[in-house]
């Protein structure tokens, strides 16, 4: 028999109640808890919110640990600075004092003056020697954090169950100095999502923050570098540490285009398969629950790591068709719980889950249909056309297997959002098959210089298709509350694409709507300018190349041209270009002040644009560190 547990909406209600009850708390005296530890590594065993015993008195002590915490030693530096920096892996190697190898996992050192910090120190200046609980939010503003990761990041981000770590997310608030290192990470690491799905967040619903989100986010981000990389993880991961490095490197992407999410990522991949994450849990004596939390958090990165080559031109890690490892069931949090001893049977329509696994399964589609290793087969035009049939009418599949009605039908926002995301996958798979095909063509035909404009092949609409399709999930309305996550899947193939041609064709109908896709989906809001010299940095500086290239041609040819002028469109005040025809559903945005881009002619000084000029074409040129896949070299040289 299932045991009932709480639903989000139980969860969202008990927050609110439980949060103006602990701010009658804040300012009479310390809140400590005793939470239930169960006796395999200390964990927080998963109860209701009625279970959990909350104490107040005025100026009481918390028991100091009496070994040494990890995080109690000084700093040196950056944990991701040692991580990407070769001359500093032996610090991070180095086993930990003898006293503390053999020693159970640590609480943190707490004392008195270790209270939670009171709303005006949350915002108080940096200090990388301070001790990290320094940085932890003060009561109420964590359980809004906590509130915002339910609602506006695990819908999409399916790797918790709610339930459980509702109950463990609660003690640590109250007393955060009684709590494992892996279990304040992943808190935190819930704090740094919370504030990222807030960054991308135009709702009309605010939330009270102490101080600027980036203030915040430096926080936590700083917080999660002192927990997460320590010898106890390394030597011996756990699944809260796992969760906690895989939700900051999710979420890191939101704000960072550099290598840096790459190796990460790579990193809690290698972590993860050192603690037998890759296998069955049930191969490995595990529980029914412990076996499908596992599952969830390996499949999550599967998925991440299957951005590796648009992203940074490398092939994936791990191999995404694996059929030995069966995906996580398709069932709400409250079909599944920790003592459980069968799992329930899958669910047919639409669960929690269910977007979680639209987008692994797509992702297991996209890897064979790009696969390049098909390319110089016997016949290839017959792959292509083998391929195509796998990505046809993917509406008609979620519809029988997760009870996603047609468009015509009513259907929630997530599924909406989910039909729109696997749409989007569909037409940039169409666009790169279509160009293979091009250039396939080209080769058995051996025509050298085809005399068909760019921008009038069929490749170059499917790529407007695919950006336009992209644009849906980020426009305010369907997916306002999960901008944050959908801003991280950028069209690369196709926006390089596009570039590319406009490079060739820039003036035009068929140009103009290359321009109003390429300006309403190129990055803006993330740290573009603090971008790394190598990697994922590089192909943004080629974009932004390419980008310029295109726009001084026009503007070049523009100005020689005494054509008619009915299908023309002139860049903004501001600089940026529109075209209003070309989306029906909803306007190009207009670039705000905090998005973060800058607009066209301010990036004129990093570039000599002469249009009279023969640009250089070749990726490889500009970037021969990286080894580029085919399809990268198939949009930028057409080969």
């Amino acid at each position: 028999m299932v045991r009932k547990t709480p639903t989000l909406r139980d969860i969202s209600s008990c927050l609110e109640r439980l949060e103006t009850l602990l701010s009658r708390f804040a300012e009479s005296g310390e809140v400590t808890t005793r939470p239930v530890v169960d006796g395999s590594g200390g964990r927080v065993r998963s109860r209701a919110d009625s279970d959990i015993q909350i104490q107040v008195r005025s100026g009481a002590n918390v028991n100091a640990s009496e070994k040494q915490h990890p995080f109690d030693r000084p700093p040196n530096k950056s944990t991701w600075e040692i991580l990407l920096n070769n001359s500093d892996d032996e610090p991070l190697l180095q086993d930990e004092p003898t006293g503390l190898e053999t020693a159970p996992s640590p609480r943190v050192n707490t004392t008195a003056h270790h209270r939670l910090p009171t709303q005006p120190s949350a915002c108080a200046p940096l200090d990388r020697d301070s001790e990290p609980l320094g940085f932890y939010p003060d009561t109420q503003l964590a359980l809004r954090l906590w509130d915002v990761y339910v609602k506006s990041v695990d819908p999409v981000l399916k790797i918790l169950h709610i339930p459980t770590v509702q109950s463990a997310v609660v003690v640590t608030i109250l007393d955060p100095g009684s709590a494992q290192p892996s279990t304040l990470a992943l808190t935190f690491a819930i704090y740094y999502a919370a504030v990222t799905a807030l960054c991308h967040d135009d709702s009309d619903e605010p939330v009270d923050l102490p101080c600027e989100k980036p203030v915040l986010l430096k926080r936590y981000q700083t917080a999660l570098d002192r927990f997460l990389v320590t010898p106890d993880l390394m030597n011996r991961p756990e699944v809260a540490g796992l969760q906690a490095l895989a939700i900051y490197v999710t979420c890191l992407r939101a704000h960072e285009l550099g290598r840096r999410v790459w190796v990460l990522n790579g990193l809690a991949i290698r972590l993860s398969q050192s603690i037998g994450l890759h296998r069955d849990g049930t191969s490995l004596n595990l529980s029914p629950f412990e076996t499908e939390m596992r599952l969830r958090l390996w499949w999550h990165l599967c998925v991440l790591d299957s951005r590796a080559p648009e992203d940074q031109g490398f092939p994936p890690t791990v191999d995404l068709t694996n059929q030995e490892l069966r995906l996580p069931l398709n069932v709400n949090d409250d079909q599944i719980y920790p003592d459980m001893k069968n799992l329930p049977a899958e669910s047919d329509g639409w669960t929690e889950m269910s977007f979680f696994l639209i987008q692994t399964k797509s992702c297991r589609v996209i890897h064979p249909v790009l696969d390049h290793q098909q390319q110089h087969s016997v016949d290839v035009l017959l792959d292509i056309r083998e391929k195509r049939k796998m990505i046809q009418d993917p509406g008609q599949y979620l519809s029988a297997k997760y009870g996603i009605p047609p468009r015509s039908g009513t259907s929630t926002d997530l599924q909406r959002i989910a039909t729109q995301h696997v749409t989007t996958a569909c037409r940039k798979m169409e666009f790169v098959l279509q160009l293979r095909e091009e250039i396939c063509m080209r080769k058995k035909n051996e025509v050298q210089d085809d005399a068909t404009p760019d921008v009038l092949k069929l490749s170059f609409k499917l790529a407007c298709d695919a950006l336009e399709s992209s644009y849906v999930l980020l426009k305010d309305g369907l997916a306002w509350r999960f901008k944050w996550f959908f801003n991280m899947y950028t069209q690369w193939y196709a926006l390089a694409y596009v570039l590319r041609c406009l490079r060739s064709s820039p003036c035009g109908f068929e140009a103009d709507r290359g321009w109003a896709s390429v300006e309403a989906l190129f990055p803006r809001g993330t740290n573009l300018q603090g971008h790394d010299e190598h990697g994922h940095g590089r192909i943004w500086k080629f974009l932004k190349l390419l980008r310029h290239q295109a726009w001084s041609l026009r503007q070049h040819a523009q100005q020689l041209s005494t054509a008619t002028t009915d299908h023309r469109a002139q860049p903004s005040s501001n600089g940026r270009y529109f075209t209003s025809q070309i989306f029906q559903e909803a306007e190009t945005p207009q670039p705000g002040a905090d998005q973060g881009t800058s607009i066209l002619p301010e990036w004129g000084y990093e570039f000599v644009a002469n249009p009279d000029e023969r640009f250089a074409s070749s990726l490889n040129l500009l970037m021969p560190e990286i080894p580029f896949l085919p399809d990268w070299n198939a949009v930028i040289n057409g080969q």
